[in-house]
Parts: structure tokens; sequence; C-alpha cells
């Protein structure tokens, strides 16, 4: 990435914090990153770690029990800390969009995908009639689902898992955001249908310009479709830096972690590597760091 590549995306001391009965969930504890245009930034870490939770808060998509503060959320030089309701729901979809693991959940099982997609149309591009069935075929056709004029017209339960996730990406880049925010896009799906929605992914990039931020526990996944990663654990990001040297020359001892427990083509026979212990309590965190319980150098 180019030092001078134009940021649309600037968080900064990022901190979400949940009331529960058994005291304050600090789920996000002072998250800051930069994402430049047409960069994907990979998010990795274990369940609980905070990717989803500080990416539905960018979304403001969190429940009223959350409380979120932060130094600075900037999207595309707009203030999200100072945008209305109104504003927020215009922002969701034109300039930033999301799409989660499960399409099934994310897609109205009572309404055709056509339907679906021409109500983001409708919303963020104005379109009507004749101009909107054509743009939700094309939209469609873009993502590389056969058909499309026939299928259009079809229900989320009528798709294979790898096509509902390729009709979801239709339905988010149907606003033309500048930043999707892609969670866990590829979990419930074979690993030739993992690689393909990565290729989409990436050439729709190049097509757009657009940014990408991909929230996944997996690596491997990453390896050729980032460049950047951020590790994060127990709601911080822990180690930051470029693709190749997160994998070449990993510093913390999560990120070692995590890598070593990636299988590999020469690893010969025995167990898989894995972290010991479990991931802190976030509502009784104690000073210091929250990995050394599982740190092999911990003293």
């Amino acid at each position: 990435m180019s030092e001078l590549s134009e940021t649309v995306l600037d968080v900064q001391n990022l901190r979400v914090t949940f009331r529960s009965e058994d005291g304050d969930v600090r789920a996000v504890r002072g998250v800051s990153y930069e994402l430049a245009r047409g960069e994907t930034l990979a998010i990795v870490g274990e369940s609980g770690s905070g990717k989803s939770v500080t990416h539905m808060a960018l979304m403001d998509l969190l429940p009223q029990t959350a409380m979120i503060s932060a130094d600075r959320l900037r999207l595309v030089g707009r203030n999200l800390m100072e945008m209305s309701p109104k504003e927020k729901r215009r922002m969701r979809g034109s300039d930033l969009a999301m799409i989660f693991q499960d399409p099934m959940t994310s897609l109205n099982p009572f309404s055709t995908l056509g339907t679906q997609i021409a109500e983001m149309l409708k919303l963020h591009r104005g379109l009507r009639g004749k101009a909107l069935y054509a743009a939700a075929v094309a939209a469609l056709a873009e993502v590389g689902i056969p058909n499309a004029e026939d299928r259009v017209e079809q229900y989320p339960h009528e798709f294979s898992g790898g096509m509902r996730q390729r009709a979801m990406i239709a339905m988010m880049l149907a606003g033309e955001p500048e930043v999707l925010i892609a969670d866990e896009p590829t979990t419930a799906l074979d690993v030739t249908v993992q690689a393909q929605i990565m290729e989409l992914l990436a050439g729709l990039q190049s097509e757009r310009g657009m940014s990408i931020i991909l929230i996944t526990h997996d690596l491997g996944l990453v390896a050729g479709s980032s460049h950047r990663v951020a590790v994060m654990y127990a709601g911080r990001i822990v180690e930051m830096g470029t693709t190749e040297k997160i994998f070449a020359d990993p510093r913390h001892p999560y990120t070692r972690g995590l890598l070593a427990s990636v299988p590999r083509l020469d690893q010969e026979g025995g167990e898989l590597y894995q972290i010991p212990g479990t991931p802190p309590d976030l509502a009784h965190l104690e000073p210091g760091c929250p990995f050394r319980e599982r740190c092999e150098f911990a003293v």
C-alpha cells in the first residue's frame, strides 16, 4: 500500500462496553486503525475477541445496552459520532455496508432476491420501474449468478449456500459503498466455494476501488487476500502489519499461536497446535497483559 493512499475510514480509540448483571463487559478496549482506499484489512482472532462488535459499532447495529465512545470515527471525511439516526441509516449501504457469515439469516425468506435487491437500489440510488428491474438483474449477473433474469424471481431457499452468499454480496454492493465489511463471509462454505467468493470480492474491489474489512478467525484465508492484518485479542489489537510481515515475522505470542495452529502441507503427522487455556472474562479483567495465563513467555 502506498503511504499516500487516501484514508477512507479512520478509527481512533474505539471502546464498546455492555452493561450486565455480572458487571460491565468491556468488549472493545481502545481499537485504532486507518483504512486506505482500495485496501483489504483482515481482522483476525478467536471468537469473543471483539472483531464483530467493533464493526457492528461502526454500522450502529449494536443494542441500546452498548455504550460506545471513541476519540475519532470518520468515514470518507464524515464524523460518524455526530450523525443523526436518519443520517446513519442513509450511511448504511451507501457508504458502509456489511455482509454476514450466514446469508440465510440476513435474507428475507418470504421475498424474492430481486425484490430485496430492488429495495436497496431504490433506497440508495433512487431507481424506479424498468431501470430498477434491469439494475437488479445486472447486480446478480455481476456477482456470477447464471441466468440472472430467471433467478431474480427466485427465493433464497432456491439457492445453494455459495449462491446465497453471492446474492448477499450483490445486495450490499447495490448502494455502491466505499467500505465493505465482510464478517466471516465464507465460514459455512466448502473450500472451493470459499476461494470463489474471495476471488469475487477481489475482482469487485479492483473494479470499484472500494475498501474491504475482512473479519475472520482463519489466518489461512487471509494469506492471499489482504494487504494488512490486525490481530485482536480480548477487545484490543495486539499486533498489526502487512500480511507478509505478520506471516513471516510475527511478534506477539498470540499471533504466533494462531499461525502455528494453521494446518500446513509440509507438516508431518502429529496433532495440530492449539493455544492452551481460554480467553479471559471481559467483565472481570485484571491489570496487566490479558494473554499472560496462556503465554509461554509469561513469568
